[in-house]
């Protein structure tokens, strides 16, 4: 027999329990920041470009639930990495276009020796998103690529427009590049499917927020992707590209994290035939 006792300690370690998760996954995780220094091997890498660092955000999605304060010290943390290249991969806001003047005021202060790169994601209006980012000296791609150079050598930086908002073009962003090195900023992983047969080297990603909730042992139970988990977070390698999908910083839908931590990525550049 369980004693009323027994039966009120067991309840009360019960409730506790989900109180402690619940505290956990709404006021700790979503601010507990992760940096994740990922090596990219990447064949034909012209010797210049060897030990470049690219420095991800994505997915910002600023809201009441993601303060302007969270983003300053988001940017903090980018700049004390001292990135070559910064890659922003959308979703700077959630709910309301309003937001973006005091998000692109923070991301203005992102510092980068060889520029700022922005695609749109989703949940962003492209008219107010282009013009007001373009303005604080970031460049946004839109189905385009731009050669970067280190001296006589140079690789590609190139954006797509968003695989659901957006209008998505390939042929358009590709149209007269070579075979060097191409770095392809998307918002949504989806997208890999048509990527993989282009040419394109290294993709960087957001979108799944990791799922947001992922269950120890069980993993995400929804992400939002016709995939599934499949592209829920972290690196793939399709074909001859690889692909990294970011967790991002923000949350939607619920002002929630657990074992999804919101992700800042430092990427290395090195050359594939170089490494032993």
């Amino acid at each position: 027999m369980i004693s009323r006792r027994m039966f009120m300690q067991g309840a009360c370690g019960y409730v506790i329990g989900v109180m402690s998760v619940g505290g956990y996954s709404c006021l700790l995780e979503p601010r507990w920041l992760e940096i994740k220094n990922v090596f990219i091997n990447i064949h034909g890498l012209p010797k210049q470009f060897e030990g470049m660092t690219i420095a991800q955000l994505s997915d910002i999605h600023h809201c009441k639930y993601v303060s302007r304060e969270f983003i300053k010290k988001c940017v903090r943390k980018v700049n004390a990495l001292s990135p070559d290249i910064i890659a922003l991969t959308g979703d700077y806001v959630y709910g309301s276009k309003e937001f973006i003047s005091s998000v692109a005021g923070e991301l203005v202060e992102l510092k980068a020796k060889e520029g700022v790169f922005a695609v749109l994601g989703n949940h962003d209006n492209k008219d107010v998103t282009v013009d007001t980012l373009a303005k604080k000296g970031i460049r946004v791609l839109i189905n385009e690529h731009i050669p970067l150079y280190r001296k006589k050598d140079y690789l590609f930086i190139a954006g797509v427009d968003d695989l659901w908002a957006g209008k998505l073009n390939l042929e358009t962003t590709l149209k007269g590049v070579d075979d060097k090195p191409k770095i392809l900023l998307c918002h949504n992983p989806d997208a890999i499917e048509m990527i993989k047969c282009t040419g394109v080297d290294f993709v960087m990603a957001g979108h799944t927020h990791g799922g947001q909730v992922s269950l120890p042992l069980y993993g995400p139970p929804v992400v939002y992707s016709k995939f599934g988990v499949r592209y829920a977070s972290g690196l793939f390698h399709e074909e001859k590209t690889i692909m990294y999908v970011n967790k991002g910083i923000g949350v939607s839908n619920f002002p929630v994290r657990f074992f999804a931590r919101p992700e800042i990525t430092l990427f290395t550049l090195q050359n594939s035939a170089q490494i032993i």
